[in-house]
């Protein structure tokens, strides 16, 4: 069996601090645990519990055995294993899962939105704790997450984690396409975008009330748009819903400026986004409409496929609550690490899905992000598989 990238990514994870300081006494390696616990992640096991009960069952497990090159694995406690992941430096970690993934990524469009992590609601002897959240950083045309940012949950902490990512080099290669929801529509944010060159498609929020209502005003003085479309492929939702959309751009066609603010700098679009949704048993119509600016123009069928690429993180965010249950773990403090091998899971899910989502390859003759979750499970040779892959050839 093939383990080339399996063994570089063991090696990578040796590179993460161990806080424990008598290292030379150490039983039960931080690299090997960590690899043990997305192995287990990645067969399904989702919770603390069941993570260790698996480590514990498969303490004997030859590819295991074959992986870490050594003919006996020794398992820590319960209580060790838990000290171990709270401890984990997480930066160091999300270094190895950033390097483990920027090869696959095209980094043009990108969705930002952050998600609170439920299971660090304080309770029990963590009262002095904070809610734990994280900013989610997701390649919207490989749909992976690619990168994340920790923080308290508040407003302001995920405003503060977004100035970071503009400021960090890697996340602001002039040409790419930010998107994210109202809450971070801020003149800095949105500037710096600006300045460096990127794009960007932001919500209009209903508390910044002058900006939107400037917005709705510029485009009430447009005799009609300066290009339409109509989402043709409407769907129906889980609530038996069926869901259109129609998107009206207006632009000036003579400058770049659509509109003067003097927070906010050159604005070229004005983006009018009207939804409709049909009840498919009562025939009940609910309309709503959402405004957006952008510093670009393009047209009106290129917004809407943008628009709705947005929502691809918030796909991602369904994954890890339905796949690998993170709203269900209890982890309230430094919930981190087993964050980032959540999405080191999912994003493996992802990329197979990516490659193989009109081939019969699996034994349930699906590829869905499900049936891999259910494959990997029965197969730790298809485990090991979604590790080995090259998906960037």
């Amino acid at each position: 069996m093939k383990l080339i990238r399996t063994k570089a990514l063991l090696q990578s994870l040796k590179s993460i601090p161990d806080y424990r300081v008598d290292t030379g006494k150490i039983e039960y390696p931080l690299h090997e645990v960590l690899f043990m616990t997305l192995f287990a992640l990645i067969k399904g096991n989702t919770t603390f519990k069941d993570i260790f009960s698996w480590m514990i069952y498969n303490k004997d497990n030859a590819i295991l055995k074959e992986i870490f090159d050594k003919e006996e694995i020794t398992i820590p406690s319960k209580s060790t294993y838990h000290r171990l992941l709270i401890n984990t430096d997480n930066n160091a970690l999300e270094k190895v899962f950033r390097e483990f993934f920027f090869p696959f990524i095209a980094q043009e469009n990108i969705a930002i939105d952050g998600k609170w992590l439920r299971g660090s609601d304080v309770n029990g002897q963590y009262t002095q704790e904070r809610h734990k959240a994280i900013l989610n950083i997701l390649d919207k045309d490989i749909k992976i997450v690619f990168a994340h940012k920790f923080l308290d949950k508040n407003k302001s902490s995920e405003i503060t984690a977004l100035k970071e990512v503009l400021n960090d080099n890697i996340f602001s290669n002039e040409g790419q396409i930010f998107s994210f929801d109202a809450l971070l529509t801020q003149s800095e944010i949105l500037n710096t975008i600006d300045e460096q060159g990127n794009r960007y498609i932001a919500k209009l929020k209903d508390n910044q009330k002058h900006l939107k209502e400037k917005a709705i005003k510029t485009i009430e003085e447009f005799n009609q748009p300066t290009d339409r479309v109509d989402d043709e492929d409407s769907y129906l939702t889980e609530n038996n819903k069926r869901v259109s959309r129609k998107v009206e751009v207006f632009q000036n066609k003579s400058a770049d400026l659509v509109m003067y603010h003097e927070n906010f700098q050159n604005i070229q679009s004005l983006i009018k986004v009207t939804k409709t949704l049909t009840n498919a048993q009562t025939g009940e119509v609910t309309i709503s409409t959402q405004y957006l600016m952008a510093n670009f123009k393009t047209t009106a069928k290129e917004f809407l496929q943008k628009i709705l690429q947005h929502w691809r993180v918030e796909t991602y965010h369904y994954h890890l609550d339905m796949l690998t249950e993170e709203d269900d773990h209890i982890a309230y403090k430094e919930p981190f690490s087993i964050a980032i091998l959540r999405s080191f899971t999912v994003n493996l899910y992802q990329l197979f899905l990516n490659e193989n989502k009109d081939k019969k390859v699996l034994l349930t003759g699906k590829t869905t992000m499900a049936d891999i979750k259910r494959n990997a499970l029965y197969r730790d040779d298809f485990s090991v598989q979604l590790i080995e892959s090259n998906y960037a050839d």
